[in-house]
């Protein structure tokens, strides 16, 4: 496959990308503390059916930081920004976590650039309700709010942080490590020190976000793909209620998908995606 990099020039800075294939464009919009890379293992199964574009959003990967107050709106906006930048008019959007929100809240204030939309998540990551989303994620991002004394104690506590991402505690009990999984602990491990400057801000544009407002303003015919685990079975399945506020669309449910859905289901994920997004009609 041969993989496309680049800058593209939005009111903000330069937001990098990643691109492959051709023909109708496909903007994947990641999680976050990751960026583009965490496509790299969906792109090859994309880019023989679309032009699949992944760019770092603003403050991630190798993009600038996005000024001024940071919303899911503001996200949305700059990503119009960056198709433009391409020359591109409309495209399906894929969001993945913080990319559902952000790809929600493009879809609904610039419905004419939108042409389908695929938001895929965790229970966690599609709950329509602000307030029970919030509380549901509260747990994975508090430490991000912790207010410290000094720079070199914030930068501590942040490299244990990332000292997380690189050595988790269940790599240890596995007895099949492989070069590829080191490999992949290293991406993340790059996203996260790259993404530390925009994580408060990120995150708080997520808690503020009305993702299920949002939602029931869409106009793109919509496929909403549940990603369920075991130990977030105790929230209940989002599926039937997120799919009832929105105006056109369907869901699936991918059973048992991990907590880095986006590389270890790439194959089953992006089969549904293509599936999707090349119906000749919703019916």
């Amino acid at each position: 496959m041969s993989m496309q990099r680049g800058y593209a020039s939005v009111r903000n800075g330069q937001v990098h990308y990643v691109e492959a294939g051709a023909g109708t464009p496909l903007l994947l919009l990641h999680s976050t503390p990751r960026s583009s890379r965490s496509f790299r293992k969906l792109l090859p199964h994309l880019a023989p059916h679309f032009r699949a574009i992944a760019p770092d959003l603003p403050g991630f990967g190798e993009s600038d930081l996005l000024h001024g107050k940071v919303t899911m709106e503001t996200l949305g906006d700059a990503m119009v920004e960056f198709l433009a930048a391409l020359g591109i008019d409309t495209a399906h959007v894929f969001g993945y976590h913080t990319g559902n929100k952000v790809a929600a809240a493009m879809a609904a204030r610039h419905p004419e650039r939108l042409d389908r939309l695929v938001l895929c998540g965790q229970i966690h990551s599609i709950i329509p309700d602000a307030s029970e989303r919030n509380q549901a994620i509260r747990h994975i991002v508090d430490k991000y709010f912790t207010k410290y004394p000094d720079p070199l104690r914030r930068w501590s506590a942040q490299w244990g942080d990332v000292t997380g991402f690189a050595l988790p505690r269940e790599i240890f009990a596995r007895q099949d490590v492989a070069d590829a999984d080191i490999a992949d602990l290293k991406v993340r491990v790059l996203d996260h020190v790259q993404a530390l400057s925009a994580l408060e801000a990120t995150y708080c544009a997520n808690f503020e976000f009305d993702f299920g407002g949002a939602l029931s303003r869409i106009e793109a015919t919509t496929l909403l793909m549940e990603l369920v685990m075991p130990d977030e079975e105790h929230f209940g399945r989002q599926l039937e209620a997120v799919c009832a506020l929105l105006k056109q669309g369907r869901g699936e449910t991918i059973q048992n998908a991990g907590r880095v859905a986006i590389e270890s289901h790439a194959d089953e994920i992006a089969r549904s995606t293509i599936s999707f997004l090349n119906e000749a009609a919703y019916p």
